[in-house]
């Protein structure tokens, strides 16, 4: 059965012992209680050769993962083992043999080698006790288990992705920069929103402070593409109903740097953010969490699954998420319920259907997200009296922000053999979104005692429908092995945005000492609103050739893109309607070559396409947006370390970019005139040094330049620091007394200065801010608690104030302050 990196299950009755001779180079995990662990492949030990051996007392299980990364010797187990075993470790320079005998000291088990890199581990009483009269060895269930592409991993390093390929593919054979957030660094750093997930993630920027309702992101200075395992999330025409996506519900977070519309369609060329759920699954624990922090934060969670029928053809799981709390700002509160259940049917090794929902509500008091203030008291501070971060220029009962979204959908596959495989993933959503606010204006006066504000409402709706249907083959031409992809995907949205008149409230305000209630509001009429139906079909192929130490990739694809859009505004009287039909085609090739030393150097090039809405002043529809992008890099990934680095320098433009017009009389309408450049260099590590010491780190160089512009040439593009950094140490004590068990983290995170805008105009400063965790792991300290832990994480551990960003006049947003968030949660 072929393996790359998909969880496959091999059942057993009775297997000849000389079977095992041919299960050389194949992992095998054993089912110790309901949690199975996995020992990774690697090359083949050297006879005779001595290893390092640093493996502290710990349960077998995971202390025989260690001994398997560090020798490259395949484990199998013969029986059922004992549950809970434990190993008193394992120190100095040994012989795999002598190394293996010393870590199963005690244990009560044997084995013997069945190969020079397959050992076969025995529990001689299982073995005696279920021993059949003809010979013959009945090994229990067995699963065969590798990194899941498209499931959980393991600690911080990821290997594999499908992202990126949309096959199960390793990191170091992908030729475009791909980072990985998973589960478990998110849990270790205490990321309560997805903006946190990617704080310590190169290249990747989040804007305007702490928001309850969106996750702003910039990716190589442009804003990526929103997906959900592997299905375009709406947006709306105005960006106003994307749905949030909570971080509790999600396995991995992942970015795929660069132009990336050969797989995905129309997209900007920065990259795009692929969110991985939790699917049902034989191995994940339940859990059950309280959290409670600062803003008078109370959270409670829960994430439960397993088996229907005894045979686990049918499994179940589902996650949800209640939270209350206020935030940092005043009057802003966030009131959210989650709930996403599923269902996997798997009849067969070769077939799974999973049917899944989610459904969350957010009701926001006092607007939802930060509070835009005015320039004059927090960028400009020198004349100007610096506001406080809990500011809050709106207005107590008119403020609000609430949205709902629904999700319905399923998840395919069957592998008719060795060769084939088809998957079909549909997704339905819904988001309806209310945002009312009252904002700050520069009318009249505009400093942080006295400025103008305005009344505003935009509600946006969407609705969407996406498909993606996949046909992979494995085969090999010669000593080529070939992984062919081939796709065709729809996908649907409409939306409804309505804007409001602005209602001025010609009241000066002080934001230094506010008085709210002097004048009554109302939520204004709607002055604008804008129908929108986009559709995309796309048709593409993909080939992954590996041959030798090669892999080259090439792939190409064709949309046709189709964008009506009806706006009506009533105090103008108009009603227009552009329909726009795009059609495009984008490709990607790349090579890559695997030294056996771990490093993989590669190069690639990519495409992208989007369209713009819009016509100029012909009333001529925009043609779309373009982007492409030169990479070359190199991946590092060594034998027997469980620890991934990459490097990657890139030169990426778009252009057709809009711009406007400068013949006078004519100053309202946009031309596509324009031409973005982006030159970087990024960095990024993770390794778990040893079984105490883990290490993240991260570096981006970002040179960027309006190439093209009828106003802003030469200006730097807004929102991309030209430096950013970051740093993150986890250790975890190894003793024999009640601190086993312990873990400490900390972190510092560097954004470098940065532009609000694209001429340039919002100077705003770089910051460092730094953030710690400690965590508690009780059931090391006494195996009655196993399960039970405790962790506090802080953000901006010195309460650093900080402009995030400053978009306009009145539009500068105060970063986020201290925060501390204690949770306990327990895992069966």
């Amino acid at each position: 059965m072929r393996l790359q990196g998909a969880k496959r299950v091999v059942k057993h009755s009775q297997i000849n012992r000389g079977h095992l001779e041919r299960l050389r180079g194949v992992l095998l995990t054993a089912c110790v209680g309901f949690a199975p662990f996995v020992l990774p492949t690697s090359a083949e030990a050297q006879a005779g050769r001595n290893y390092t051996f640093a493996i502290t007392s710990q349960p077998l299980s995971s202390a025989l993962v260690r001994y398997s990364s560090i020798t490259g010797i395949d484990v199998a187990f013969d029986g059922r083992l004992p549950s809970n075993l434990r190993t008193t470790g394992l120190n100095g320079n040994l012989a795999a043999e002598d190394g293996l005998s010393r870590l199963l000291a005690g244990t009560g088990l044997t084995y013997r080698f069945t190969t020079a890199t397959t050992v076969l581990l025995v529990n001689p009483k299982a073995s005696a006790a279920n021993a059949p009269a003809d010979g013959s060895t009945v090994l229990q269930t067995i699963n065969v288990v590798g990194e899941q592409a498209r499931g959980p991993v393991q600690g911080f390093v990821a290997t594999q992705s499908a992202t990126g390929t949309k096959t199960d593919t390793s990191l170091k054979n992908t030729p475009q920069a791909i980072n990985v957030v998973t589960r478990d660094q998110m849990a270790a750093q205490g990321s309560a929103t997805l903006t946190q997930a990617f704080r310590y993630t190169p290249g990747v920027i989040s804007q305007y402070g702490d928001d309850s309702r969106y996750d702003w992101f910039t990716i190589r200075g442009f804003r990526p593409g929103r997906y959900l395992d592997g299905l375009r999330l709406p947006f709306g025409s105005r960006g106003y109903a994307q749905p949030r996506v909570e971080p509790f519900s999600l396995e991995r977070a992942e970015v795929l740097k660069g132009p990336s519309s050969v797989l995905y369609g129309q997209g900007e060329p920065g990259g795009l953010i692929n969110m991985v759920s939790k699917r049902p699954s034989t191995t994940a624990k339940n859990q059950v969490e309280l959290q409670l922090g600062t803003d008078s934060r109370v959270q409670t969670a829960f994430d439960v699954g397993g088996a229907v029928t005894a045979d686990d053809t049918i499994l179940y799981r589902v996650v949800g998420v209640g939270r209350l709390t206020d935030t940092q700002y005043d009057f802003v509160e966030e009131k959210k319920a989650y709930i996403a259940p599923s269902l996997s049917f798997k009849p067969d090794d070769a077939t799974s259907f999973t049917l899944y929902g989610s459904y969350q509500h957010i009701d926001s008091p006092g607007g939802g997200g930060a509070p835009a203030l005015p320039a004059n008291g927090t960028l400009y501070t020198g004349v100007y009296p610096e506001l406080p971060r809990g500011a809050f220029p709106g207005e107590p009962g008119y403020d609000h922000y609430k949205s709902d979204q629904v999700s319905l959908g399923y998840e395919f596959e069957h592998e008719f053999d060795e060769t084939w495989t088809v998957r079909q993933n549909l997704r339905f959503s819904y988001i309806d979104t209310d945002s009312q606010r009252v904002q700050p204006a520069c009318i009249f006066s505009c400093s942080s005692t006295g400025f103008d504000r305005y009344a505003w409402a935009f509600p946006e709706s969407a609705r969407s429908v996406t498909l993606d249907n996949q046909a992979v083959a494995h085969f090999s031409t010669g000593d080529v092995s070939h992984t062919a992809l081939f796709g065709l995907d729809y996908s649907y949205e409409s939306s409804r945005f309505e804007e409001s008149s602005l209602s001025p409230i010609f009241a000066p305000f002080n934001g230094q000492n506010p008085v709210y209630g002097a004048t009554a509001i109302t939520r204004p009429a709607v002055n604008t609103r804008i129908d929108q139906q986009r559709s995309q079909v796309g048709l593409y192929a993909q080939d992954q050739v590996e041959w030798d130490h090669f892999v080259f990739s090439l792939g190409g694809r064709y949309d046709w893109a189709n964008t009506d859009t009806r706006t009506r505004i009533r105090s103008g009287g108009s009603d227009v309607s552009v329909n726009q039909r795009d059609g495009q085609f984008t490709w990607r090739t790349g090579l890559v070559y695997n030294f056996d030393n771990g490093i993989s150097p590669y190069l690639g090039y990519s495409t992208s396409f989007n369209p713009a809405s819009g016509t100029d002043r012909n009333k001529k529809a925009f043609d779309p947006t373009t982007g492409e992008q030169f990479e070359v890099g190199v991946k590092y990934q060594p034998e027997g370390s469980n620890s991934f680095v990459t490097l990657s320098a890139y030169h990426l433009t778009q252009d057709n970019v809009l711009t406007p017009e400068t013949e006078p009389g004519f100053t309202s309408y946009r031309i596509q005139t324009g031409q973005v450049t982006m030159r970087g260099l990024e960095l990024e590590g993770k390794a778990e040094i040893n079984d105490s010491l883990s290490v993240l780190a991260s570096y981006a160089y970002t040179d960027s330049e309006i190439t093209e512009d009828s106003a802003n040439k030469g200006k730097r593009f807004a929102f991309v620091p030209s430096h950013q950094a970051s740093v993150w140490l986890d250790y975890t004590l190894q003793t024999s007394t009640a601190w086993d068990g312990l873990s400490l983290g900390g972190g510092a995170r560097y954004i470098g200065q940065t532009y609000g805008d694209n001429a340039n105009k919002f100077d705003i400063p770089a910051y460092t801010v730094f953030d710690a965790a400690v965590r508690y792991d009780f059931g090391k300290a006494n195996p009655k608690l196993e399960g039970l832990k405790a962790s506090i994480n802080v953000s901006n551990l010195f309460d650093k104030k900080y402009v995030s960003t400053c978009i306009a006049a009145t539009g500068c947003y105060w970063g986020e302050g201290r925060s501390v968030y204690a949770t306990l949660k327990y895992s069966w």
